[in-house]
């Protein structure tokens, strides 16, 4: 035993000295919240992720009125008033940011992590700041099982160079090896370090019969990413995971499509996102109403996968 335990921390010590692109979980606030953050990807600039929002929370105020607001989850622009992101966000606290959405502000166009602002809503040339009217988690999400949310906000946002809407998958079908996904992420593999701006990195997608045949179950409603060398979903939990060359009928000429929501991993098998296309009805169909709080006891939907999350070992640095 000893000496299996000094073969790994050689190996995590030698991994620690490599360009490390992996992505680090960490569990914090309740039994299921992941916040899966990149390690040393590219940073991003003005234009490159245009859908992707920075939900932030208050962390402090400084004076002046002015408060510290930092990253909570990504999301992505599906619309000028709604978000897509992962319901396991909101479930903290006993579902404390779910029964106060106000409290929460959704930043698009700003690629930094940590921001001090008044948190009024605000439309600038590159910042966009609103707050969240109601947040509409999906009824039967059991993390991870129907881990997707949508956010209202408060007032629409405009459209410019560096904010932007991303077309939302509509046919169940396995995406091309390498995708993409941003988020706010650690630069370096001990984690002591915050980026203070978005990350972006590639990742490559596992097929729909080879996830399923990992997991031995039916996958229909994740997206599998490798996880061969202990990483996780490459993004921020709530983040996007798109794709270019599907032959979905939504996707638009060199732009990308939104596949994916960055949920969680098991540590031996796979990193999960929520695929997007199989809660396409769902998606359409909630332009803003309050759901009811999930029922944790329900866990199938009827077109929906189910998976025990005593299932989903979630790694810990």
């Amino acid at each position: 035993m000893f000496l299996k335990l000094l073969v790994i921390i050689s190996i995590l010590k030698q991994t620690a000295c490599e360009t490390d692109l992996r992505v680090i979980t960490t569990l914090k606030h309740s039994t299921y919240y992941v916040k899966p953050t990149i390690v040393n990807g590219k940073p991003a600039v003005t234009g490159d992720v245009p859908y992707l929002v920075s939900i932030k929370e208050p962390v402090g105020r400084i004076g002046n009125g002015r408060i510290v607001w930092k990253n909570l989850c990504g999301g992505s622009i599906i619309s000028k008033y709604k978000i897509l992101t992962a319901a396991h966000c909101f479930d903290a606290n006993n579902y404390f940011y779910y029964k106060h959405p106000s409290k929460l502000r959704v930043i698009a166009g700003d690629l930094r992590t940590q921001i001090t602002h008044p948190g009024e809503t605000e439309t600038n040339e590159y910042t966009q700041w609103r707050s969240i009217d109601n947040i509409i988690i999906h009824p039967f999400y059991h993390f991870p099982t129907n881990d997707i949310a949508i956010t209202i906000l408060d007032a629409p946002l405009n459209f410019t160079h560096n904010v932007d809407y991303i077309m939302t998958a509509s046919v169940n079908t396995n995406y091309p090896g390498t995708c993409l996904t941003a988020g706010y992420g650690r630069t370096d593999y001990n984690g002591n370090s915050v980026s203070p701006v978005v990350l972006i990195t590639r990742i490559n997608t596992l097929s729909l019969w080879k996830c399923s045949l990992m997991w031995e179950m039916n996958m229909n409603s994740f997206i599998c990413s490798d996880s061969s060398i202990s990483d996780v979903a490459k993004g921020d939990s709530g983040g996007p995971l798109v794709c270019k060359g599907t032959l979905d009928p939504n996707e638009r000429s060199n732009r990308d499509l939104l596949v994916g929501v960055v949920s969680g991993k098991n540590f031996d098998k796979t990193s999960l996102y929520t695929r997007v296309s199989a809660y396409k009805d769902w998606i359409a169909d909630n332009k803003g109403a309050k759901s009811d709080l999930p029922n944790p006891g329900i866990m199938l939907g009827a077109r929906h996968a189910s998976l025990d999350s005593n299932e989903l070992l979630v790694v810990m640095y």
